[in-house]
């Protein structure tokens, strides 16, 4: 969308206010209902589509809180014409930077028909991440790949056993719209709160005090980040101080741009694994990443990072 080597902090603030300027009124909703769903057919690429929804995201960044609210339906019709048009990592990972705009943009009360398409798509994006997890496992297993991970490349993709760089795009979308509805204090996303046990765990499932209460009948469910961690961990064993990047002991935690293997996100995932859980539930001598103040205590801060964030990943190749 924007070259970032040639746009700074107070560029990008310059363009949305100009952006703002532009999209007052209807114009921006003429836009959209000029963009029937039969147009998106006329682009010759998904790159294309992928642009043409990111174009749309920084439209209603640029505006205010709840400019656009009222065509809130005209814009889940356009999401949902993306989703059936067809699904692509690259249009799904703009599609995940335009749900955290609508977080940043639209007031909780009217996004109550927005979060099932919203968790629907991320649970069905974590199931394609721990299905690639379980199929690189497969082929080790076969003898396609060894334990010692010797890569062998076809000369123009990612190597064998790798996830290729467009649907590490598509992950760390996901996770980054993950990542920015944790950061909301519950009163202000109070609708996300019904979905958060399916995606992070509020208990120690670990210890043996909660195996021996687990009924001989009745089976554990794990939430996402649990089970995509668990794979990782078998992927590429544990990681030690060394391989772990820095990940920050507040929300949002994820503030890097780009990923070059899955191996990143680990962290990540790591620290969502115990991050909720009952303080008082846990170990005293628990090891591993520090838990995460919550409720978030600092509102105001938490969204103008949440803000910056944003902005980075509308600002192309520039590490923020």
């Amino acid at each position: 969308m924007m070259e970032g080597r040639n746009y700074t902090s107070t560029n990008f603030q310059s363009l949305t206010s100009h952006c703002s300027f532009l999209t007052k009124g209807n114009v921006f909703a003429l836009f959209l209902l000029d963009m029937q769903s039969s147009s998106l057919k006329l682009f010759s690429s998904f790159e294309q589509k992928a642009m043409l929804l990111k174009r749309q995201a920084f439209a209603v960044f640029s505006g205010e809180l709840d400019q656009y609210h009222l065509y809130l339906p005209l814009i889940q019709e356009r999401l949902t014409d993306n989703l059936r048009v067809g699904r692509t990592s690259l249009v799904a990972a703009q599609m995940f930077l335009f749900f955290r705009v609508l977080l940043l943009r639209i007031s909780p009360q009217h996004l109550t028909s927005l979060w099932p398409i919203m968790v629907s798509e991320l649970v069905h994006t974590f199931i394609q991440l721990e299905e690639d997890l379980k199929e690189d496992e497969s082929l080790r297993n076969s003898n396609k790949i060894n334990r010692m991970k010797v890569s062998v490349s076809d000369g123009n993709g990612p190597s064998v056993g790798e996830i290729p760089p467009s649907e590490l795009i598509l992950y760390l979308s996901a996770c980054k719209f993950l990542d920015t509805a944790l950061s909301f204090p519950p009163d202000k996303m109070p609708l996300f709160q019904i979905y958060r046990w399916a995606f992070v765990p509020e208990v120690d499932t670990e210890g043996p005090a909660f195996s021996s209460d687990l009924e001989e009948n009745h089976q554990e469910c794990k939430p996402h980040t649990v089970r995509i961690l668990e794979l990782l961990k078998l992927k590429y064993g544990e990681i030690g101080s060394s391989d772990e990047m820095t990940m920050k002991s507040e929300l949002p935690l994820l503030r890097q741009h780009s990923l070059s293997s899955i191996r990143q996100l680990i962290p990540f995932f790591k620290t969502l694994n115990c991050a909720f859980k009952t303080q008082n539930k846990l170990p005293a001598d628990t090891q591993g990443p520090p838990l995460i103040e919550f409720p978030i205590a600092d509102g105001p801060k938490v969204l103008k990072q949440l803000e910056e964030c944003v902005e980075c990943d509308f600002l192309e190749h520039l590490e923020c």
